[in-house]
């Protein structure tokens, strides 16, 4: 195994303890108040990373450039990780999990529809066994989930990995432009200041710092560290050091640490049907790419 093939896989780990600590606070903090801290503290983060990646120069783009990147981040920041950490509470981690192998598929569909991609046979294939394989796991007796019934909690994580899709695949046209770190950290002013604007319009409290002496604030700031931003790191350096194709199914591995994860750590039941779907859904992954 070579780094970019580690880095990867190691990426997929620690989104997977992310997310069972992101379950952890999700007993203690809404929604809201989850998405609204990880946005302010990785945005903040970002700027000093930035400036030791990049220094101290403003990359120079256009006015389109700048607003599809603040708009990815309302779409992919502000509304998907809403709606995943909602699904969180409601399903549990593992069946969330599952759900985002609905990314190939989005991100594939996605791209024939906004950047006008060729699909293969075998892709379209592929998204509709992996789409079965998430329809596998959703179809179940009640009493093995946390929401009765789950559908709202499978809505919501459908919506979650549809708009991180979008998010991305709307700014792949200037990815190549602009400075990764910069576009992050665009990206994350996005999610925050859409993140705030929301408070403001529902009249919601807009601090956010309380939550580290509160009960639960240790697993979210840990979820918001590990998940958004160190493993951003290594997924960026996985992608430079393997091929794309590779990185991105290793990075889906990410399913199966969370199905065995929140096992261990959260007690959730793992069952017959949660592993023959992240199986089946696996299994079909290379079929999604050229």
């Amino acid at each position: 195994m070579g780094l970019g093939e580690f880095l990867s896989l190691l990426c997929a780990l620690l989104w997977a303890f992310a997310v069972i600590f992101y379950k952890k606070a999700g007993d203690h903090f809404s929604a809201y108040e989850m998405n609204l801290f990880k946005s302010t503290l990785v945005f903040l983060l970002m700027i000093p990373t930035v400036l030791l990646t990049d220094g101290f120069s403003i990359p120079v783009m256009s006015h389109y450039q700048f607003w599809i990147i603040l708009i990815s981040g309302f779409i992919g920041i502000m509304l998907a990780d809403f709606f995943y950490l909602r699904a969180l509470q409601l399903i549990g981690a593992s069946l969330t999990g599952i759900t985002g192998s609905l990314y190939s598929p989005f991100v594939v569909g996605l791209s024939l529809l906004f950047l006008g991609e060729h699909l293969s046979s075998w892709q379209y294939v592929g998204m509709i066994l992996v789409i079965g394989g998430v329809i596998l796991v959703g179809y179940r007796k009640k009493s093995l989930t946390i929401e009765h019934p789950p559908i709202r909690g499978f809505i919501y994580a459908t919506l979650a990995v549809f708009f991180t899709a979008l998010g991305i695949v709307i700014i792949k046209p200037v990815s190549n432009e602009l400075p990764f770190f910069w576009i992050i950290l665009l990206r994350s002013f996005g999610g925050y200041i859409t993140m705030v604007m929301y408070g403001i319009i529902m009249r919601k409290p807009l601090s956010v710092f309380h939550v580290i002496n509160a009960k639960g604030g240790g697993w979210l700031i840990l979820g918001a560290f590990i998940g958004q931003y160190l493993s951003m790191m290594i997924w960026v350096a996985g992608y430079k050091y393997t091929s794309a194709s590779i990185a991105s199914i290793l990075n889906e591995t990410a399913s199966i640490f969370i199905l065995i994860l929140s096992w261990l750590l959260l007690n959730e039941q793992l069952t017959r049907r949660k592993i023959l779907a992240v199986s089946y859904t696996h299994l079909t992954l290379p079929t999604n790419r050229e």
